[in-house]
């Protein structure tokens, strides 16, 4: 693998070839699908499945060619590893904002300068809405609540022969 266009597939499919296999053949003796093994011929990590799962395809793969596995699996986990790095790398780049690239230091001063300002409208509207909407709430609770007013309804009244008892508000219907 001393060519920096050589993968960790290139030695299983130039065994492959060395063999006169087609993929179809190393297929079926291995029961590994073909999208993977082409995917492996061509040493490209998107579309292969978990990593556990491409490690044994490559042991497979490479027992069905006749080559030591060590190597192709020195080279996947290579791959795997400049992936990982990339993504890293990538990852922690900073954002660039794409509508204020390009602008001169003064605009994009202004522009985060109106946008903290509508963030701070928003967070007052917000406030604002939030106290209306528990004022509403607690007007309801208290109407809800409310007993009603000790008018005299439905306390005890004297009945016509001096005693006293209770009268229900229904009695007199």
């Amino acid at each position: 693998m001393s060519d920096s266009r050589e993968h960790f597939g290139s030695g299983l499919r130039q065994a492959r070839e060395d063999r006169a296999l087609s993929l179809g053949d190393v297929a079926s003796t291995t029961r590994v699908p073909r999208a993977s093994l082409e995917l492996i011929d061509a040493g490209a990590l998107e579309g292969l499945p978990a990593d556990v799962f491409v490690r044994g395809f490559i042991r497979s793969y490479a027992r069905a060619v006749g080559v030591d596995e060590v190597a192709p699996l020195q080279g996947y986990d290579r791959a795997l590893r400049a992936r990982n790095e990339a993504a890293r790398v990538q990852s922690s780049l900073p954002v660039v904002d794409p509508t204020m690239a390009g602008l001169p230091a003064a605009d994009v001063a202004d522009e985060v300068e109106v946008e903290e300002a509508s963030s701070s409208r928003r967070g007052l509207g917000l406030a604002v809405f939030v106290i209306v909407l528990l004022l509403i709430a607690t007007i309801t609770l208290s109407l809800l609540l409310r007993r009603p007013p000790p008018s005299g309804e439905g306390l005890s009244l004297r009945s016509r022969g001096g005693a006293s008892s209770p009268v229900s508000p229904l009695a007199d219907v």
